[in-house]
This record gives structure tokens, C-alpha cells and sequence, in this order.
């Protein structure tokens, strides 16, 4: 895995990178030759998963992060430049998901879970851009890849806050590309639609996930792998002059 591929050399850090989707992501770095640090709310889940990668060959480190806070998110950081000595591509995948929030009208929500996945998914992605920019400036090929998501696009009822923070994630995105483009950075947004990842599966039923084959041009459940292509793309140099732009990998459900 290591030392060869389009991203050889460069380190990568995947928020949310100890299971589900995340893990893929930080698995697909990878096997293009990045380094890789697999940063989770769960520490015990970033450091197995870490392991496992090194087990296939990969040079990986897995690290415990709460994106929505500040001195955690530094250390992490901090402890990535500091055993592999730089930081190129930032993967802001850390996020409070539709499969761990109840389905419900936003007049019977306590406002407090409005305030809970907007500090994780918005507030969180301001804290990584704000401790890796030193890094990604210095890298002179910085990448950070916003993972927004479909449901943006299709304004999905019942997680009005979620929805909320995924539109936001975009807006954040066009407005940093213009602030980072002079230091050679780019920032773009992924959105993927409902996906059927190991987590996702435990919280929701194929019912769910079958649901979208109504709308998509492509009728089958989306897998976590139809996400790599889009990633590496958005990681690597094949991307370098594209910057603020939403790429919707959903199978045809939302086109915009």
C-alpha cells in the first residue's frame, strides 16, 4: 500500500475515520500511498482500524478527536504533523448522521439537539480547517474535502437540523476556496446519498435504504465504495484546479 500511487508521500487526516464510510475513506488514501491518521469520537474504533491497515501495509495511526472541541481537535493535529511530519489532504467526514437522529418534526425537537448537530457538524469543520491551515498552507498542495450529503439537495423532512448543517457545509465550502486559493489550497464538498455503511445498517432497515431507488437513475443501494472514486479525485492533483464546488454522488436521486 505504502510508497507508490497519486497520493504517495502525502498524509491525509479522515475525521470520523474509525468505522463506517470514514473507514473507507481512510482504507481508499491509502491504497493511493498516503499517509493516513483515522481521527474518531471513538478512540478505541480509530486505533483498531488503524491496525488493520497497517496489517494490509499502510503507514496509519489512529487517533481519538472531538471535532467540536477546539483542544481536541489541536492535539490531533498536533500529534499527526508530529509522528508523520506534515499534513496535505483533510477529510472532514465527523459528523451526527441521520441513522443516529430520530426521525421527527422540528416543532417537536428540543432546541438543544439543534444546537448539538450544528456543533459537530458545522462548528467542528471551522475547528479542523482553523488547526490544519498552518499545515496546509505549508504543504503548497493543501486539499480539504467537506462531506455535505444528498439530502440537501432533496430537503428531506424529519431532520430539519441535519439537513440544515449539510446545507451549511457547502456555503462553508465555497466561502473558504475563495479565502485559500492564493496559498494553492483547494476545498470542495462531497455529498453522498443515503449509503449503506456498517453503521448506518444498525440504526436503519433496507426499507430505508431501498427507498431511494424510487428517484435514482441508478436503482441500487449506494455502497460506501461508490464515494472513493469521487475522494481520490478531490485528493489527489487530477482535482488541482477545482475549488468550492459540490460533487452530489448519489446515483441520480438530487441533480443540481
Amino acid at each position: 500500500m505504502a510508497g507508490s500511487g497519486r497520493l504517495a508521500g502525502r498524509v491525509a487526516v479522515v475525521t470520523g475515520g474509525g468505522k463506517g464510510i470514514g473507514a473507507v475513506y481512510c482504507r481508499a488514501l491509502c491504497g493511493e500511498g498516503a499517509l493516513v491518521a483515522a481521527a474518531d469520537v471513538d478512540g478505541e474504533a480509530a486505533a483498531a482500524h488503524a491496525e488493520k491497515l497497517r496489517a494490509e501495509g499502510a503507514q496509519a495511526i489512529g487517533l481519538r478527536v472531538d471535532v467540536s472541541d477546539q483542544a481536541s481537535v489541536a492535539a490531533m493535529v498536533d500529534e499527526v504533523v508530529r509522528q508523520f511530519g506534515r499534513l496535505d489532504i483533510l477529510v472532514n467526514n465527523a459528523a451526527l448522521y441521520t441513522a443516529l437522529l430520530p426521525k421527527r418534526p422540528f416543532w417537536e425537537r428540543d432546541p438543544a439537539e439543534w444546537d448539538a448537530v450544528l456543533q459537530v457538524n458545522v462548528k467542528g469543520l471551522y475547528l479542523c480547517v482553523h488547526a490544519a491551515f498552518p499545515y496546509l498552507k505549508e504543504s503548497g498542495h493543501g486539499r480539504i474535502i467537506n462531506i455535505s450529503s444528498g439530502t440537501v439537495f432533496l430537503g428531506t423532512t424529519g431532520f430539519l437540523h441535519y439537513v440544515t448543517s449539510k446545507a451549511a457545509v457547502i456555503g462553508f465550502t465555497r466561502a473558504l476556496a475563495r479565502e485559500v486559493g492564493e496559498f494553492n489550497i483547494t476545498v470542495n464538498a462531497l455529498a453522498p446519498g443515503l449509503t449503506a455503511s456498517e453503521t448506518a445498517l444498525t440504526k436503519q432497515t433496507m426499507d430505508e435504504l431501498e427507498a431511494p431507488l424510487q428517484i435514482r437513475a441508478i436503482k441500487r443501494v449506494q455502497a460506501p465504495e461508490d464515494l472513493v472514486g469521487a475522494l481520490l479525485f478531490l485528493a489527489s492533483d487530477d482535482s488541482a484546479f477545482l475549488t468550492g464546488q459540490t460533487l452530489l454522488v448519489d446515483g441520480g436521486a438530487g441533480m443540481h
